[in-house]
């Protein structure tokens, strides 16, 4: 998780968050978290900035959903801000850059237009700007305090190995999943309800990683909710009853499991021992964006849904794909690689790994649009038992990265006084 960038209650009232809240309202105290205060601005422009990027509606509605997770969040990285300022880790203006430039190249975006995108979206820059800052801190802080911690000794090694080999032949799935934990009653309520508005934000076409990488509390989050090749075995058994009844590209309903909420993703399937490397794996697509009408007299998400898949259907090859774009008046038309799926964002590689050659996706909402895509052609790179012990070492570091660094948040929060005020 941490070898890449993470992006990784009483509801409030209406009148909060509505356009004409005076100052007043806005420079209210949201949240204490020991000595220092989250406002109410604060808690407004994250949940915006959640909502914009996961493409779900701005209302009321929505905003009541996601709130409860924001502020859990925004309290997380209060908790680690403050953490990192005891231990003297700092994140310079510099450092944000580099990180916005990061955003930018693995999702393709010309240099210098994530932040003018939100702008238009109504996203302040400092609101980014300090998630990022956030993310940031806490990884550095990880890496200081934590990795030097981690040990792994050519018996772990051995081991992970025959466990391996034992799996090998038996099937395994490539999962991904969002995450809502629950620990009180207030929280089942709010969890649920948050859940229910991810599984409807699913079926009106927005990408499951761009769900997981903004709501799911599980560290696989920064990764889009990728949990990676799981067999039955490897998996906690109430997931693994859930994983079971899928299909490939198929996603789960909302599930109520001991510690939470789950919505499981089946990605992809395979062999153990027999796998597509996707550092060497290489992806040609065609892609159209059709526009997505706005306003009071726009046609619903799910029809507009509907009329994509409609009008892209009948497609057997990507130049017949492309003909049909450019015949039905798409906003853009384009054949993508050959590319690495490595290179590829969590959403993207999700999707077309997901589909086979000469397939089309269903069509998923992004910030420009409606999203068709079609896999021209796939060269897999397919290897058997092909893990190296520096993978597998870095595999178990990770890992256990992950696990120390929740229970280093786990502990932060028992130690801190919190108080909500909204």
């Amino acid at each position: 998780m941490f070898r890449r960038l993470i992006l990784s209650l009483t509801l409030l009232a209406p009148l909060a968050f509505a356009a004409s809240a005076g100052a007043q309202d806005f420079d209210r105290v949201a949240a204490v978290v020991n000595d220092e205060a989250i406002s109410l601005h604060d808690v407004i422009a994250r949940v915006r900035l959640s909502l914009v990027s996961a493409n779900i509606p701005d209302n009321v509605d929505n905003r009541r959903r996601v709130v409860p997770q924001v502020v859990r969040k925004m309290i997380d990285e209060r908790l680690q801000m403050q953490e990192a300022n005891r231990l003297k880790i700092s994140i310079t203006a510099g450092d944000i850059d580099t990180g916005i430039g990061m955003i930018e190249q693995q999702n393709r975006m010309p240099k210098g237009t994530l932040i003018a995108n939100l702008t238009r979206q109504g996203i302040e820059a400092t609101t980014i700007r300090e998630q990022i800052r956030a993310d940031l801190t806490w990884m550095r802080l990880m890496t200081r305090a934590i990795q030097p911690q981690i040990r792994v000794g050519e018996e772990e090694i051995t081991d992970r190995f025959e466990i391996m080999r034992a799996r090998q032949g038996q099937p395994e799935s490539l999962l991904a999943e969002i995450y809502l934990p629950v620990d009180s009653a207030a929280a089942e309520d709010e969890a649920k309800r948050l859940g229910e508005g991810l599984i409807e934000q699913l079926r009106a076409g927005t990408p499951f990683a761009v769900l997981a990488r903004q709501f799911s509390r599980a560290p696989t989050a920064a990764n889009g909710g990728t949990m990676g090749w799981m067999n039955e075995t490897s998996l906690d058994e109430e997931v693994a009853t859930i994983a079971a009844k899928l299909t490939k590209g198929q996603v789960s309903p909302l599930t109520r499991t001991s510690s939470g909420f789950h919505i499981i993703a089946l990605i992809d399937q395979r062999v153990a021992g027999q796998f597509v490397d996707p550092e060497a794996s290489t992806v040609t697509y065609s892609r159209m964006v059709l526009p997505m009408p706005q306003g009071p007299g726009a046609p619903p998400r799910p029809q507009l849904l509907a009329q994509a898949a409609k009008v892209s259907a009948g497609a057997k090859t990507c130049a017949e794909f492309d003909t049909n774009a450019h015949r039905i008046g798409a906003l853009k038309v384009e054949r993508i690689g050959p590319s690495a799926l490595s290179s590829l964002n969590a959403e993207t590689r999700q999707i077309l790994m997901a589909v086979a050659v000469n397939q089309i996706t269903q069509p998923n909402l992004t910030t420009d649009g409606i999203q068709v895509m079609m896999v021209c052609s796939r060269d897999d790179a397919t290897k058997v038992a092909g893990l190296t012990r520096d993978q597998v070492r870095r595999t178990i570091e990770d890992e256990r990265m992950d696990m120390l660094s929740r229970r280093y948040l786990r502990d932060l929060r028992r130690q801190a006084f919190i108080d909500v005020r909204l």
